[in-house]
């Protein structure tokens, strides 16, 4: 005889009624092994009802659970412009909505987040197509900064933009934001260590925004050696940190630009070229997937009138360093910097202490674009 079919338990909520408005919950482990429970075992019949809306999904599952919805999830309501009324065309019902555009963002602003609703995120996450979290003035603590890691780590779910501002963070967790594109930590005081921890293990940032942070000349030489060792940064943000001068950046424009090559380094890079090739020729006749040989990255080289140049950071096309100290003595040192970049690389200095404006002038006219003032 063939085994029994478990019989499934009803979908019940966790607790009795749902409360009229949101509260903010330090709930316990236990409350939350409950959840964690609730969820695995329910997934079933919860993953048939969700849809590709995470405004929608977060409701469902706050009803299910019967637990007040954080505001921040509440769906927005159908702005209807009475300008641009076509007596043509009829208003659709709101629910004619769905699926036209995917919510791919959710902002938290000013309210705390608690456990729950950090991990009903998380498990609706993925399906929700959400790419983007803006969290902003939450007090976030050591436990939810625990959560936001695992719903950027999950991999179901596609994170790639992540957005904190006004608040303290975790140094732990900034060594796992690696699956992240698009990170600002502006207003954050971020420390060295900090730093440090962020710049350990970059794998594949494209923009980073450090706005109002006070970074200090070591900080600002962890960052170029972030640059050193990753090519993939397209945008820094460094506003209002305080630089006093341009020679602080010294770590970070060393990294960036043409260098023109030795002959020494030629014959070095051809080495190490020869060798990455033969890496992906060896890899190519791997049979087993996974095994293959780490490929190691190499810088492009470029030759302008006979001599060999080494691109650094080819990708990165704008440093926002706005509402800084930098002044009149650091021209000359900015003037180098942008001799060795591409055409295509802008550098922002809006706002910071230039009195000499007819130098200034004359360094805008002769970079044009590339120069921000």
């Amino acid at each position: 005889m063939p085994p029994k079919k478990e019989e499934r338990k009803p979908l019940e909520p966790i607790f009795q009624e749902i409360p009229l408005f949101y509260e903010y919950i330090d709930y316990s482990n236990e409350q939350m092994e409950q959840l964690n429970e609730y969820l695995n075992y329910f997934k079933p019949e919860l993953g048939a009802m969700m849809k590709n809306n995470i405004f929608d999904n977060m409701e469902l599952l706050c009803q299910t659970i019967r637990i007040a919805i954080h505001p921040s999830f509440i769906k927005p309501n159908q702005i209807i412009d009475l300008n641009d009324f076509d007596e043509n065309t009829k208003f659709r019902n709101p629910e004619e909505f769905d699926g036209d555009l995917i919510p791919q963002m959710i902002q938290i602003h000013s309210i705390k987040i608690d456990l729950y609703t950090l991990k009903l995120l998380d498990y609706c996450a993925g399906i929700s197509g959400l790419t983007t979290i803006k969290l902003s003035n939450n007090g976030l603590t050591s436990r939810q900064y625990q959560y936001l890691a695992a719903i950027i780590n999950n991999p179901e779910n596609k994170i790639k933009k992540l957005f904190i501002d006004w608040q303290e963070v975790d140094e732990s967790f900034l060594q796992q934001v690696q699956q992240i594109e698009f990170l600002t930590l502006r207003t954050c005081q971020l420390t060295n260590k900090q730093i440090q921890s962020l710049t350990l293990d970059v794998q594949n940032l494209k923009c980073l925004d450090l706005y109002d942070n006070r970074l200090s000349r070591e900080a600002l030489n962890l960052i170029g050696k972030m640059l050193g060792q990753n090519s993939s940064l397209e945008f820094l943000g460094l506003a209002k940190n305080g630089i006093q001068s341009f020679d602080d950046l010294e770590g970070i424009t060393e990294n960036i630009g043409r260098f023109q090559m030795s002959q020494e380094e030629q014959e070095e890079y051809k080495a190490k070229e020869k060798e990455r090739d033969a890496i992906i020729e060896r890899n190519k006749k791997v049979k087993k997937k996974g095994t293959e040989e780490l490929v190691p990255f190499l810088e492009p080289i470029q030759k302008i009138d006979n001599n060999w140049y080494l691109v650094k950071n080819s990708k990165l096309w704008l440093i926002n360093l706005s509402m800084n100290q930098i002044d009149d003595q650091s021209r000359d040192a900015i003037e180098k910097f942008l001799l060795q970049t591409d055409e295509n690389f802008q550098l922002v200095l809006m706002n910071n202490r230039f009195d000499n404006q007819k130098a200034l002038q004359k360094s805008k006219k002769k970079f044009g674009k590339k120069l921000v003032l």
